[in-house]
């Protein structure tokens, strides 16, 4: 790990903005909000689901998936843990008393540099989503996509990014590339297995078709990476159960390092 720590202030990210500061209430506001993306499959535009949950209420070792998986998969249990860790590892102040979504046509979108979508394979962008998605990115957003497995997968997922930029295609990344060396060293791509194969001691890989654990991006025309893909592999498993005893620390603790290196990457670019 790099020696210094990543410390926030006013951060201007090409047009977006992120104000730390104080609530009406007294209560410093968060410098960081880990925002996942609400997303529907087709039948219109996504909305937010209704109701709160509280960081808070998990219990150790507690996971699983709510609103039956797509968007949903590994929710709320690893955007909480996640949230935790980066407290514990930076002196970032993190919005960590509940999961934080949002969908593409919410109009405060544009107020967080670092935006999730797990399981991207399910999702169906209308044409307004991709092109709010769009402008999000070219204004100075930051996308991480992760969680989905094998070509047939993989074409799916390329196709939605062609509704985003019909222009650009993903490039498969080194670890040269500036994002692996943030705050943590990554010099290795490792492969991040669901909970299910990774307690049971199987194989790491999910589908036969491509078994090699990969890195895309889709940067903008001033080299700057807009969208981060990590294919054939889970980090939201490795953040929701890293503290289910048979998930094992190499995992998990890759998943980390990774995860904060991309938010800082975000909040820095």
């Amino acid at each position: 790990m790099k020696s210094w720590y990543f410390t926030v202030g006013l951060v201007l990210v090409s047009g977006l903005f992120v104000l730390p500061g104080l609530a009406e209430d007294g209560a410093e506001v968060p410098e960081f909000y880990f925002t996942r993306l609400v997303y529907g499959n087709g039948g219109g535009p996504a909305r937010v689901p209704s109701g709160e949950f509280r960081c808070a209420d998990l219990e150790r070792g507690e996971g699983g998936t709510r609103f039956n998986g797509g968007w949903g998969t590994d929710f709320p249990a690893s955007d909480c843990k996640f949230m935790w860790g980066v407290e514990r590892l930076t002196n970032i102040r993190v919005h960590d008393k509940s999961p934080h979504l949002v969908t593409a046509l919410d109009p405060k979108l544009f107020s967080y540099p670092y935006l999730y979508i797990v399981s991207p394979h399910r999702m169906n962008l209308a044409p307004t989503e991709a092109a709010a998605l769009r402008e999000y990115l070219l204004r100075g957003g930051f996308l991480h996509m992760d969680d989905f497995w094998g070509l047939e997968q993989r074409e799916i997922v390329t196709e939605e990014l062609h509704k985003i930029f019909p222009d650009r295609s993903m490039v498969k990344l080194d670890l040269s590339h500036e994002v692996f060396h943030t705050f943590f060293e990554i010099d290795k791509i490792m492969q991040i297995p669901n909970v299910n194969n990774a307690c049971s001691g199987r194989e790491t890989w999910e589908q036969r078709s491509e078994i090699d654990p990969m890195i895309f991006g889709i940067s903008d025309d001033k080299n700057r990476l807009m969208v981060l893909i990590t294919y054939n592999s889970d980090l939201g498993d490795a953040w929701e159960w890293m503290d289910q005893p048979c998930y094992p620390e190499k995992y998990s603790g890759q998943a980390y390092r990774m995860g904060l290196n991309f938010m800082i990457y975000a909040m820095s670019h």
